[in-house]
């Protein structure tokens, strides 16, 4: 008699050992399109940032390449305190742009991506696929570390409280 085979499903990740894979599965950037092309107009990028609710766009060439970060930041210093246009203003004119990208890779842990954030003085980072593959495969937020330091906090008091327990128990 042949059974027929089950899969067994990975285990759920723990979250103890929270990545910026981890932080990227929480994240909104994961189901919207987080990226603008650099000839759109600021306008239209911060039309896509308020209706998603984000603070951040990655920022394309015509390669489809990620090749800057367009913020919050940028169009209030750029754009609105200087007076100028968010219609006639392009987005590779006041992003940030090239070598002073700040990005992580999928493996890196939670608390090295909050350092670099904490760092850099940005409130988000590209995600690589890997240290030494630069190709850009998502973006997260302050507010997904925080998400992951939390379940992190939260998985440290859990295994805390099974050890007292288990010594309570005087096993």
């Amino acid at each position: 008699m042949h059974e027929e085979f089950v899969p067994v499903p990975d285990p759920p990740l723990n979250p103890l050992f929270e990545t910026a894979q981890s932080a990227l599965d929480k994240s909104c950037y994961l189901t919207i399109d987080w990226r603008i092309h650099e000839t759109s107009s600021v306008k239209e990028a911060v039309k896509r940032m308020a209706g998603h609710n984000i603070g951040a766009l990655a920022v394309t060439d015509d390669s489809g390449k990620v090749v800057g970060v367009l913020s919050e930041r940028d169009y209030l210093k750029k754009v609105a305190l200087l007076g100028r246009s968010s219609d006639s203003t392009t987005v590779k004119e006041i992003c940030t742009y090239g070598d002073n990208l700040i990005s992580v890779s999928r493996g890196n842990p939670i608390d090295m991506c909050m350092d670099k954030m904490l760092r850099s003085d940005v409130r988000h980072l590209l995600v690589r696929n890997a240290k030494d593959d630069p190709s850009i495969v998502g973006m997260i937020s302050i507010k997904d570390i925080v998400k992951c330091n939390q379940a992190k906090s939260q998985a440290m008091v859990n295994r805390l409280e099974e050890i007292v327990q288990y010594q309570t128990l005087g096993v």
